[in-house]
C-alpha cells in the first residue's frame, strides 16, 4: 500500500506537473503512468505541504540541493517520492485524518526542511498521497549534510517502513488500519517478485488439484472393475438358478379366462428379478463411466495450463536481465547528455548568427522519463 521511487532532475518536471494536475497542450491533465483521472473529483485534491512550501517545487529542489553537499552529476537522484494509498479498512470520513497522519509520520522521518510537496489525489481509482522530498542525510565521516537517495532509502528502510507506519497509525486511530498484509509485512517487494510468488502459489495449487483428480480417477476405475466383476459373478451365480435362454424359448404363454396359462408364478418372479437387476446394473455402470470420462477431461485441461505457468515463471526470473538493460540505457543517456552539454557550451561561444543556425538543426536529447520509471530498486540506488 506504499512504495518509494527515486528521481533525477530530468524526471522531476513531469512528476511536478502530475502532482499539481497541470494540463498539456490539448487541455488534458498530465498523467504519471496509466492512471484514470475523474475530473469531477479533481477539485477535492489538496497539498498537505502548501503552508510550508508555497513556491515552485522545482525551485525548492534546486535551492535545497545548493544548501548541502551534492555531487555535480546528471544522474544524481535529487528527489524521492513515497506514494501511500489509503487502505480498505479506512472509512471515507477517516481519509483526511489518515493522510494528515501519513504526512506527520513522513515529515518527521525525512525532515520538514526537505519536503518538496505532499499532494493528495482524490480523483484517481484509490485515494493516495505523493510525498516528495529531497533525500538529505548526514555524512557521518565529514559531519555535514549531503544528498544521498541511496542512504535515505536503503534496503533496511524498505524492509521496516510498513511496520513503523503501521505502529504510528495504530496509535493515531486506536486500531489496526490494515497497513500490514501479505505484500507488506516482510517489507516492500517489487511487482515482479509479487507476481512470481502468485504464479508459484497457483502452480502448487494446480498440481495438488491434478493429483487429487488422478487419485479419484484411479479410485473410480478400480470401482468400475470391481463392479464389472460383481456383475460377472452375479451372472455366473444366476446361471442354473434362473431361466436360461432355452427355458425362456420354451415358455409359451396362452391367454385364458382367468389370466395367462403355461407359465408359473416362480418363472414370472425370476424374469422380473433378472430384468430389474440388469437395468439397475447397466444404469449404474454407465454413470460410473461418464464420471470417469468427465474427470479425465478436467485433468487434461489442468495439465495444459502447467507449461504456460512455467513459462511465465521463467519470464519473471529474467527480470534481472531487464534491470541491467535499463541501467545501461540510462548510463548511455547520461554520457550523451554530458556530450550535449559540452557541445552547447562550445556553441554558446560562437557568434549569434551561427548559434541561431545551429539551434534550428540540433534539438536537445529527450529526457529518459520512461526509462526512469522502469528502473528497479537496485537501479534507483546510485
Amino acid at each position: 500500500m506504499a512504495n518509494c521511487q527515486k528521481y533525477n532532475r530530468a524526471a522531476c518536471g513531469h512528476l511536478f506537473k502530475h502532482y499539481e494536475r497541470a494540463k498539456d497542450e490539448n487541455g488534458e491533465y498530465i498523467k504519471f503512468g496509466n492512471q484514470d483521472i475523474d475530473i469531477s473529483k479533481t477539485h477535492l485534491n489538496y497539498n498537505l505541504a502548501a503552508l510550508e512550501q508555497s513556491g515552485r517545487q522545482g525551485d525548492f529542489v534546486k535551492k535545497r540541493c545548493s544548501e548541502v553537499k551534492m555531487q555535480n552529476r546528471a544522474d544524481v537522484n535529487v528527489m524521492c517520492s513515497w506514494v501511500v494509498t489509503a487502505p480498505k479498512e479506512i472509512q471515507a470520513e477517516e481519509t483526511e485524518k489518515f493522510f494528515k497522519e501519513t504526512y506527520k509520520f513522513l515529515s518527521e522521518r525525512y525532515g520538514r526542511d526537505n519536503i518538496v510537496s505532499a499532494h493528495v489525489h482524490m480523483d484517481e481509482t484509490t485515494p493516495h498521497v505523493h510525498f516528495a522530498f529531497v533525500p538529505v542525510v548526514m555524512d557521518k565521516k565529514k559531519n555535514i549534510l549531503k544528498v544521498s537517495a541511496k542512504e535515505a532509502i536503503d534496503k533496511r528502510e524498505l524492509q521496516t517502513f510498513h511496520n513503523y507506519l503501521s505502529a504510528h497509525m495504530e496509535k493515531a486511530f486506536g486500531r489496526d488500519v490494515g497497513i500490514l498484509n501479505e505484500a507488506t509485512k516482510e517489507g516492500n517487494r517489487t511487482t515482479a517478485e509479487l507476481k512470481l510468488e502468485t504464479l508459484q502459489k497457483e502452480l502448487a495449487e494446480l498440481t495438488q488439484e491434478i493429483q487429487k483428480s488422478n487419485e479419484k480417477i484411479k479410485s473410480l476405475k478400480k470401482e468400475e472393475k470391481d463392479f464389472e466383476k460383481q456383475i460377472s459373478d452375479l451372472e455366473r451365480r444366476f446361471k442354473g438358478k434362473s431361466l436360461t435362454v432355452e427355458d425362456l424359448e420354451n415358455i409359451k404363454p396362452v391367454q385364458g379366462t382367468f389370466g395367462i396359462k403355461n407359465i408359473t408364478l416362480d418363472e414370472i418372479k425370476s424374469l422380473k428379478k433378472m430384468a430389474v437387476g440388469s437395468a439397475k446394473k447397466d444404469m449404474t455402470l454407465e454413470e460410473l463411466r461418464q464420471e470417469v470420462a468427465r474427470l479425465e477431461k478436467i485433468n487434461a485441461e489442468q495439465k495444459k495450463r502447467i507449461p504456460t505457468m512455467l513459462q511465465e515463471i521463467e519470464r519473471n526470473k529474467e527480470i534481472g536481465l531487464i534491470k541491467d538493460e535499463n541501467k545501461k540505457v540510462v548510463d548511455d543517456y547520461n554520457k550523451l547528455s554530458d556530450k550535449y552539454n559540452r557541445l552547447v557550451g562550445a556553441v554558446n561561444q560562437l557568434p549569434a548568427e551561427e548559434i541561431k543556425f545551429i539551434k534550428n538543426i540540433v534539438e536537445p536529447p529527450p529526457a529518459p522519463e520512461e526509462n526512469e520509471r522502469r528502473l528497479s530498486r537496485d537501479d534507483w540506488e546510485r
